[in-house]
């Protein structure tokens, strides 16, 4: 009897074991998803050495509120920005302009702002973040395509919507 629980217990631990970690969100997760999620990558930053926390330079202002046009059309929604200033101010504009706060997200916990995003049922959620941290975020919404963003790439609003559970992406570009 010992001998079969212990073999019960090897391939118990030796599935789950292999599975896999890599979190995936399926339509039956969720009852209902958001009506879009918008990603953007902080606008233009200061460059000053040993500065863990710039702000935006005068482009990345006017990049920031040229976001209130590029969602005009939009039903305003839920903000969302991490800790770091700059992303704050990139949708500060939106934020006034839609007379909604800014809600902050640590960069550090992409599943949780996933978690949060998709709490949002038929909303609109806007995602303030960094070109190391969105490419990652739309994977997580279950993006299959790979994103890559340059250092010097901005503007980008990548959007995701869902048909019947299965998300697609969409990209738009904000500013000039």
């Amino acid at each position: 009897m010992n001998k079969l629980k212990l073999l019960l217990l090897s391939i118990f631990l030796f599935v789950t074991g292999c599975s896999s970690s890599k979190p995936t969100n399926t339509f039956e997760d969720f009852r209902c998803y958001p009506k879009a999620v918008y990603l953007i990558r902080h606008a233009e930053k200061m460059i000053i050495e040993g500065e863990k926390d710039p702000e935006l330079t005068r482009v990345g202002i006017n990049r920031a509120e040229a976001l209130p046009g590029a969602l005009e059309d939009v039903m305003p929604g839920f903000i969302y920005a991490s800790e770091f200033t700059r992303t704050q101010q990139t949708v500060a504009p939106l934020s006034k302009a839609w007379g909604r706060d800014i809600s902050i997200k640590t960069a550090r916990e992409p599943q949780l702002q996933i978690e949060v995003a998709l709490s949002h049922c038929d909303q609109n959620v806007v995602i303030a973040g960094h070109s190391n941290t969105i490419p990652h975020l739309i994977s997580l919404f279950g993006i299959q395509d790979e994103i890559f963003i340059e250092d010097n790439q901005y503007g980008d609003l990548f959007i995701i919507r869902w048909q019947k559970g299965n998300p697609s992406l969409s990209i738009e570009h904000v500013g000039e």
